[in-house]
């Protein structure tokens, strides 16, 4: 009979372990596999052959972290012997520890993971359906290991202690490996009174960005915003009450533009809903005006060609904002603006009250939407549109 061979997601079911786990033992040499290409494929027979000789209940990853992270210590490992400390620490430096310790909690359908002061060093804990779980203990070294390594791996957002990555591993498992798994990472820093705590927040099927087709099923609507996304300059503004969707079309117009590799696009936010790869999210205090202005400063000095400007939380200082904005605008880029208010009309009354100069030359369009209840279940976008003299200039 020819034999029967298995992808990496059947044989992890097969073996009924997280892909982290299987992933781990490929590395050490533990189970038998095939490599083609960058693929990993498994022979039934022989998978089944080594399940019946090999443990009878796999760890998950977590009870490999802890082993690794005992061995860094020259812990002896329950259950056996301790190895050769040098050849131990090697193997714990080539499995990227904190990197593999984040998959695995998603593999465990963990959110987040807390890595708290405890005693003399820190204690480890996440968080699943079933509540806060705690993990394991580790000592002060390894916990600034970790965590030097966190913050390699993600970005400043709100500032230093307030960062965000993207992360990727293949269909086979493997970080960093290509477009088969991404997740959103969340880190968080707070000094308590007994010492550093991180907190990892970890989003699965991270939430990227649904195309402007999905969201405005009116194609003249559809077709109104993908004009005004292409427009060389001038002012977008995108409006809404509180939850209307309007960031999500904001996303979907600038996920178009990324798509034309001819732009250099950022974000100035509160806080970024979802990632766009290709655009340049700056997170910030929208309400420190010093911040604001200093945060403009930098991005304006970075060559934009299209900017994205949330004001939605930021009504002490709107004036400068809109402002910004404006001056964008006249100097040939194209910004988006998102604000509040309750029609396409209305956000234009209020955009120019905002600001000391006339916007009628420089406004692409303005939007203002809504989500309403679908016969068929479910809700849909409804737009109300105003197109300005830029859109006209446009269309030609």
């Amino acid at each position: 009979m020819e034999d029967e061979y298995l992808t990496f997601e059947q044989a992890a079911e097969l073996l009924s372990v997280s892909r982290s786990t299987l992933y781990r033992w490929l590395r050490e040499g533990e189970v038998p596999g095939h490599k083609l290409g960058r693929q990993w494929r498994f022979v039934r027979e022989e998978l089944e052959a080594w399940s019946r000789r090999g443990p009878t209940a796999a760890p998950s990853m977590f009870e490999d972290v802890a082993r690794a992270l005992a061995v860094r210590r020259g812990d002896k490992i329950e259950g056996g012997e301790a190895m050769d400390r040098q050849a131990m620490e090697k193997a714990f430096e080539s499995m990227d520890v904190a990197q593999q310790m984040i998959w695995g909690a998603a593999d465990e359908g963990a959110s987040v993971i807390h890595v708290q002061p405890a005693g003399g060093g820190h204690e480890v804990c996440y968080r699943t359906e079933a509540g806060l779980e705690r993990l394991m203990e580790i000592d002060p070294d390894v916990f600034g290991s970790l965590d030097a390594r966190w913050r390699v791996l993600s970005a400043p957002a709100r500032d230093e202690d307030s960062r965000r990555a993207t992360l990727e591993r293949d269909a086979d498992g493997i970080p960093e490996g290509g477009a088969g798994e991404r997740i959103q990472l969340r880190y968080q820093k707070v000094t308590t009174v007994a010492g550093e705590r991180v907190s990892l927040r970890i989003v699965r099927g991270a939430p990227w960005v649904p195309p402007l087709e999905r969201l405005a099923e009116d194609p003249n609507a559809r077709d109104t915003l993908l004009r005004w996304a292409g427009a060389s300059h001038g002012l977008v503004l995108l409006a809404g009450r509180s939850g209307s969707g309007k960031t999500s079309t904001a996303y979907a117009c600038l996920n178009e533009l990324t798509s034309r590799r001819d732009r250099v696009i950022f974000t100035i936010e509160g806080h970024a809903g979802s990632f766009i790869e290709g655009v340049n999210q700056v997170e910030i205090d929208l309400d420190d005006a010093r911040a604001y202005r200093d945060t403009f400063t930098a991005v304006f000095d970075s060559d934009p060609d299209v900017l994205f400007i949330a004001s939605t939380f930021a009504q002490r200082h709107l004036g400068l904002l809109w402002g910004t904005a404006l001056n964008a605008a006249e100097e040939g880029h194209l910004v988006f603006v998102q604000l509040e208010a309750e029609s396409a009309q209305d956000a234009l009354e209020r955009f120019q009250g905002a600001v000391d100069r006339s916007i009628d030359d420089h406004l692409v369009g303005a939007c203002w939407q809504e989500l309403v209840q679908k016969p068929t279940g479910g809700r849909e976008a409804r737009y109300d549109l105003l197109s300005g003299p830029l859109d006209i200039d446009e269309v030609g």
